[in-house]
């Protein structure tokens, strides 16, 4: 059973022009801190409404949904540990409570809870809290997130993916967020066997993975449900996904090593200068013979664990369970979507004939996951006008 912390039971049942302040730069979907080492890949309408001088404290407001957000930089000589900064954030804003939890995340200390207030809101506010000890600087950085306590329960969601993308080392980039790791913390693994190429590969996840995927998945389809008809639709749609790939990369990493171990051999003995290739098309092979089945749930979104596990699957999860599989084999992957085609394909850095489509400096061929037998770089021909596939660039 999950070992769920009591806080989280109830959850479960950036369109800005560039600034600098101090360090602080906001780009149209992440705010990134050079001087302390964070980041937030916050969804787009985030506007700055404050900041002091300082730069050590900065309040954003979104631009169509109640919530803001604030965030506080405390040195280590202020507060020694990340309870005592957000205890004393709270303690200023006349906050309440019913605890606050602390637990690891990253390899550092963090402290979370649930508040209220009302002294930010006429109608009072209602949100979540997060502080974690940063790697650089030997600060502590809080976020909290809230909205007007009449709106707070429409909008839970929509703060939580909020709060959940915080980055603070370039491995947060490949791993669950501050709030999905406090919330699924079962540490325990089940073994799995996967079938590929008439091959049984003897792998393990955790316990509690598939849960946690699958919030995370209804998570962040909550909030890309608010950009419906919305101008920025395009970026909140790559947010998902990344969003998504985030979430399951390290999940997926032992299911990685033991395909890699598996058929990396194999792979090097028919192609020895690029056995990613052969790699490549074992596994897009593998994912073409999964049951097609759209996932039964708000997201229409098989999350990856779930597809592993024999679920069946979309074309947009299959695409990007290989876009984070071959990313573990060392091999740059790109999601790509369209809205005209209804379709997802995914594209791999690798020395391919066939179609391929640019992204920055790289040239990626394009991938089939649902019809059988389809190679690398063979796609249907009224799918291949490129304009109408973007790009999900993964970290």
């Amino acid at each position: 059973m999950t070992r769920r912390n009591p806080l989280f039971n109830f959850v479960v049942s950036l369109f800005f022009s560039f600034v600098i302040f101090s360090g602080v730069q906001v780009f149209s979907e992440e705010i990134i801190d050079n001087d302390y080492g964070w980041a937030l890949d916050i969804p787009e309408g985030y506007k700055v409404a404050g900041y002091t001088p300082d730069g050590m404290s900065y309040q954003f407001k979104h631009d169509r949904l109640p919530v803001d957000l604030v965030m506080k930089l405390y040195p280590e000589t202020i507060y020694s540990e990340p309870k005592t900064a957000l205890e004393a954030t709270l303690k200023k804003l006349s906050g309440e409570t019913e605890g606050i939890d602390t637990f690891v995340w990253r390899y550092t200390d963090c402290a979370i809870c649930n508040f209220s207030t009302k002294i930010l809101s006429q109608k009072g506010s209602q949100g979540w809290a997060v502080s974690v000890k940063l790697p650089e600087k030997n600060t502590n950085l809080v976020l909290l997130c809230y909205a007007d306590s009449d709106k707070a329960d429409a909008v839970q969601q929509f703060m939580i993916s909020t709060l959940n993308s915080l980055s603070i080392d370039r491995g947060s980039y490949f791993s669950p967020g501050i709030i999905s790791t406090y919330g699924f913390n079962n540490d325990q693994t089940k073994n799995i066997t996967l079938s590929i190429n008439g091959r049984k590969i003897e792998t393990s996840i955790k316990m509690d993975d598939e849960e946690a995927a699958e919030f995370l998945v209804d998570c962040e389809y909550s909030v890309l449900k608010f950009y419906a008809g919305n101008e920025k639709w395009k970026e909140a749609w790559q947010r998902y996904y990344k969003m998504i790939f985030r979430d399951s990369y390290s999940r997926l990493s032992k299911v990685a090593f033991d395909i890699s171990t598996a058929f990396m051999p194999e792979a090097q003995k028919k192609n020895p200068t690029n056995p990613n290739t052969v790699l490549n098309e074992i596994l897009l092979a593998w994912v073409q013979n999964f049951e097609y089945e759209r996932e039964k749930n708000s997201s229409d979104f098989t999350n990856l664990i779930g597809v592993i596990t024999g679920k069946g699957s979309d074309c947009d999860s299959r695409s990007l369970l290989l876009c984070c599989l071959m990313e573990q084999f060392g091999t740059k992957s790109t999601l790509f979507i369209s809205n005209e085609y209804k379709h997802a394909v995914y594209g791999v850095d690798l020395n391919l004939n066939g179609a391929k489509i640019q992204v920055g400096d790289k040239w990626f061929v394009l991938n089939e996951t649902t019809a059988k037998g389809v190679k690398p770089g063979l796609i249907a021909q009224d799918q291949n006008d490129t304009d109408k596939w973007i790009p999900v660039v993964l970290p």
